[in-house]
């Protein structure tokens, strides 16, 4: 699938993607400095002078973390922070400051990031750092990757696999889902099969499970629960 940035889902969550860290600061010594550390280590790493130039580096789907200065000369990092987290980023994000006050570091936490650490920042830290948002962002690139490759399939359904598909998340019965859709329960008995295949769904909680993650907007006694994702 497209994501118009010029790569497809199969690259995005390719087994070989390599782990950058993406070293966000104006102060050109501390950021090269990073730099040299993580090369001398074999570590992959990406320097950016200011907030507007991390923004236009194309980092959807990949695997890495942020290292985030709160105080660019563009801008505030935390607001930066903020909006990835909007976009659904997968990158855990480490903010360093030479100036995190108390107040500072409650509003980081409370955020959401990895961290926050004051320079001058010792190595050893800082790798130990860096190795936890490695974890982390492996895990998160896992269930990107999981997601991205469900709705590839769940693309491939037919209108009425769809229904099915709904209706069985729904804990719907067969001849339930038949009178919604206008169908025999026969027909809906073979819709469901090959949903079941097409998604590689085996059990009914995979179901309710696949449908959660694709964000379908399921009915239940006490209302709609989800919104369904565009593929």
């Amino acid at each position: 699938m497209d994501t118009g940035s010029g790569r497809t889902d199969d690259q995005e969550c390719s087994a070989g993607q390599s782990f950058v860290i993406h070293v966000v600061d104006d102060d050109d010594s501390f950021r090269s400095s990073l730099l040299r550390l993580f090369s001398s280590k074999h570590m992959s790493a990406l320097g950016y002078a200011t907030l507007a130039e991390f923004e236009r580096a194309d980092l959807t789907g990949t695997l890495g973390c942020v290292l985030l200065d709160i105080c660019m000369p563009d801008g505030d990092g935390l607001e930066l922070f903020e909006r990835l987290i909007g976009d659904d980023s997968i990158l855990p994000v480490i903010f360093v400051s030479a100036y995190a006050d108390i107040p500072i570091s409650v509003r980081v936490m409370k955020s959401g990031a990895l961290d926050i650490l004051v320079k001058p920042v010792a190595a050893d830290k800082l790798l130990e750092t860096i190795e936890h948002a490695r974890q982390i962002a492996l895990q998160r690139y896992a269930a990107y990757c999981q997601v991205r490759e469900l709705l590839a399939r769940y693309k491939t359904l037919t209108a009425r696999e769809r229904a099915v598909f709904v209706g069985v998340a729904e804990g719907k019965l067969n001849k339930q889902v038949a009178v919604e859709v206008g169908a025999c329960e026969r027909t809906i008995k073979s819709e469901r099969a090959k949903m079941m295949k097409k998604l590689q769904l085996t059990r009914l909680v995979d179901v309710v499970r696949a449908a959660e993650m694709v964000g379908l907007k399921l009915w239940f006694d006490d209302g709609p629960t989800t919104t369904e994702r565009q593929p």
